[in-house]
């Protein structure tokens, strides 16, 4: 069943088709009418629908054959990571974590919105619009969406190996920065590089285990370097530390610091940024704002380069 509305006077239209036979059909017709590409975005359950589905992805084979570029947005995961690779013969895939929403563009002219609920169920209604500016729009969006997805051998590697490749992360929530710091702290292996931009950053750490967290650092032999700005009791921790581990080391900013965040650069590989909201609050999650986790090599060399250069101008001046 279809229902089509005429939309103006250069017969655009809308049209919506429900039932598995007709939605087939008319997504194979529109295989064959496309001359130079087919751009579609799907979410996670949509790649087990086309590669169970033999017509289509012979109808995307010989799309293929005929010299036609297929590119397909969507959220690839352990579930359907299978289906993925199989789809990645006939289309060149990238990866977009939760993505949602299902559409395809021909030839950037008209567009297909699928509505899928079930893995490997093909969908239960499509809409179709042939409106030129709709589909320009709609061709706007997926460009914006391929630009910023991951290639599918980057994600694959991640999935099978895991290991999350080039990465820059906004985190936002208080209870995310803290679990992120946490696990930089415990998984360090060769070295730890921590700069506090005030005394009282420091000491709210402190009261997240910090203290505990460098020493099983220093005992599993992890090189630990710290800054930060001084004041009676850091002093007498610094040369605690100085005498009791020869990993530790700790220097004293003397200088006031353009930058209002703890940085921590963990094994040369990972960065996390923490933005100080409110330095006068007592409470870690209170104080913060928000913070960025990478292991991208530009952005951890960045925060590398602040605390090396830093530390250089801190034995300047010891």
């Amino acid at each position: 069943m279809s229902k089509r509305i005429t939309r103006t006077n250069n017969d655009d239209l809308i049209k919506v088709i429900t039932g598995t036979e007709e939605i087939t059909n008319f997504v194979l017709q529109g295989y064959q009418r496309t001359k130079r590409k087919l751009d579609s975005c799907l979410d996670f359950i949509g790649p087990s629908v086309v590669d169970t589905d033999y017509r289509v992805m012979k109808g995307a084979l010989e799309m293929i054959n005929r010299g036609i570029k297929i590119r397909l947005i969507t959220d690839i995961t352990k579930e359907n990571i299978n289906y993925c690779k199989d789809l990645s013969k006939v289309s060149e895939i990238h990866h977009i974590s939760g993505i949602k929403g299902n559409f395809g563009i021909l030839d950037e002219k008209e567009y297909i919105i699928h509505l899928i609920h079930k893995e490997s169920e093909a969908p239960s209604q499509i809409i179709y619009n042939n409106d030129s500016a709709s589909a320009k729009a709609q061709q706007s969006l997926f460009n914006i969406l391929w630009k910023n997805a991951v290639p599918i051998e980057d994600r694959v590697r991640e999935i099978e190996y895991g290991v999350r490749l080039g990465f820059i992360d906004t985190i936002r929530e208080p209870e995310e920065i803290e679990k992120i710091y946490l696990n930089i702290m415990t998984s360090a292996s060769k070295e730890l590089l921590l700069l506090f931009p005030t005394v009282n950053a420091f000491y709210r750490l402190e009261r997240k285990d910090l203290i505990s967290l460098l020493d099983k650092n220093a005992e599993k032999g992890v090189q630990i370097r710290i800054l930060a700005p001084t004041n009676d009791p850091l002093k007498e921790l610094s040369r605690s530390y100085n005498s009791k581990f020869s990993q530790i080391e700790m220097n004293t900013i003397t200088e006031p610091l353009e930058i209002n965040s703890t940085i921590v650069v963990s094994d040369n590989k990972f960065s996390l940024v923490m933005e100080t909201k409110d330095d006068s609050k007592y409470n870690f999650n209170e104080a913060n704002g928000l913070a960025i986790y990478s292991n991208s090599v530009s952005s951890v060399w960045t925060h590398t380069t602040i605390f090396e250069n830093l530390w250089m101008r801190s034995n300047l001046c010891a």
